[in-house]
């Protein structure tokens, strides 16, 4: 739901103000009747009496997903327990940090159908892990949204109240309701890493070639829509990306620079490439041949460490350090794609996720937080070192409770297993080999039917 004067979302079981006829339904926000003078507000140009709106909550349970988009189903094909390995080299670098060997997390697969001339079509899908409370950090509570795609056969095809394409908004809506979904059950964080699918990337066989390919910034672009929505609906409380996050101390962060504290996901970019660099790293040391140029490798690793401010230079540690350099820059000219959407709040010193006791906000300096943790080693330095850091003045920290965050983030449902539906790999095989092909409505259409069948049918070969 949305208010005509100003266009934002009215959240969920937000109050606003209405004004039916037999016609018509005219919402207005609270700020928007509030700022309005008068007797009156202005509604599409025309003027109506404020008495006659009704203060309501938007809580109604039959209330429309999309004026016109009919027939919508949403299907959870896939739910399954897996485990993503930490790589050899990977692991052995932090060997003495007891780092674990995998992470297990829940695959699921999520499908959307529309009926079109009387046949479900399959418009939209998504592959998610969800790494639980359960896991062990630098996973715990965290979602990534691994792999997403849609193909545009959504009807209509018009324009929604609020500008934007009629598909656009319904696939907004799914994604803002499953981090409403993952926020509820206790996830902290969420990853989206923001790049146009390469050759064999899809969730869909051929896509239609009418619907272009989209960029790398119109694709973050259309990924931060969907999160400042969320943040209006105060599902999302931050937003910012994993360069940021983990590479950069600013302000009062006391977070150390180690990739140890790097979410680990299944297929994700970066395990991969911080892999190839270990291997890069232990190669330039083994190279006995080479063994002057290896000590002048040395000795220049170790200049570049102290001139970047890291005083432990000894064996892992350094390694941990050169691999975060070198992570850094490969990282850091595309930043901006490597989303990073915070359910809950994080410590401002110590970067972590506060999902219980009290989070302490300073009601002086903008977003900052820290956790109980934090609080105390505050307290136990002299005022003058005391946030805000580097200033003559002491701002007072007020404990704020932390509710609503379940100790366990299980959802209850059970396992739906299917060896056409267990990866994205598993999904786009099926199709290629028996042509179930996407790149007309009339394919579509026959594609969504055997699609159906497979699901109900799993045993069939």
């Amino acid at each position: 739901m949305y208010c005509f004067p100003c266009g934002a979302r009215i959240r969920r079981n937000g109050p606003y103000y209405a004004y039916d006829t037999r016609d018509t339904h005219h919402s207005v926000c609270i700020p928007c009747y509030n700022k309005s003078r008068g007797h009156t507000i202005e509604v599409e140009g025309q003027m109506f009496p404020k008495a006659r709106f009704q203060k309501k909550r938007n809580d109604e349970e039959t209330e429309e997903c999309v004026a016109g988009a009919d027939g919508l189903v949403v299907r959870v094909v896939s739910s399954v327990d897996k485990k993503v390995g930490v790589k050899p080299r990977f692991l052995e670098t932090f060997q003495e940090d007891n780092y674990p060997t995998e992470f297990p997390y829940k695959s699921k697969a999520v499908l959307l159908f529309q009926k079109i001339d009387g046949v479900e079509v399959c418009l939209f899908g998504m592959y998610v892990q969800e790494f639980g409370a359960e896991c062990a950090f630098p996973n715990q509570r965290r979602v990534y949204l691994s792999y997403l795609d849609s193909v545009k056969y959504l009807r209509p095809g018009i324009k929604a109240a609020t500008g934007e394409a009629l598909c656009t908004f319904v696939y907004h809506e799914i994604l803002i309701g499953y981090l409403e979904y993952c926020k509820q059950r206790g996830f902290t964080s969420c990853y989206i890493w923001a790049r146009p699918p390469l050759e064999g990337d899809n969730i869909f066989y051929c896509n239609p070639t009418i619907q272009t390919t989209r960029t790398s910034d119109k694709l973050r672009e259309w990924c931060l829509a969907m999160i400042r929505k969320a943040t209006k609906e105060e599902i999302v409380v931050e937003l910012t990306n994993l360069y940021d996050h983990f590479f950069i101390t600013t302000g009062e962060c006391k977070a150390k620079v180690t990739a140890s504290r790097l979410p680990y996901f299944d297929g994700d970019y970066w395990p991969g490439v911080a892999e190839d660099m270990v291997n890069q790293l232990h190669q330039e040391e083994d190279d006995q041949k080479l063994q002057k140029k290896g000590n002048a490798k040395k000795i220049i690793r170790k200049r570049a460490l102290e001139a970047a401010g890291h005083t432990d230079l000894s064996g892992n540690a350094s390694e941990d350090d050169m691999l975060m350099q070198k992570l850094g820059e490969t990282i850091y000219p595309m930043e901006e794609d490597f989303i990073m959407v915070h359910l809950q709040y994080s410590c401002s010193n110590c970067r972590s996720f506060m999902s219980s006791g009290k989070r302490w906000a300073c009601h002086q300096c903008r977003s900052f937080y820290i956790c109980d943790k934090c609080y105390s080693a505050e307290q136990e330095l002299e005022e003058r070192e005391r946030h805000p850091s580097n200033s003559r003045e002491t701002h007072e920290l007020h404990p704020v409770d932390i509710v609503g965050v379940p100790e366990e983030t299980k959802d209850g449902d059970g396992i739906i297993e299917s060896k056409f539906f267990d990866t994205r790999h598993a999904f786009l095989s099926l199709c290629q080999e028996n042509h179930y092909q996407f790149d007309t409505l009339r394919r579509a259409k026959h594609s969504s039917m055997m699609v159906l069948y497979r699901l109900h049918n799993p045993t069939v070969v």
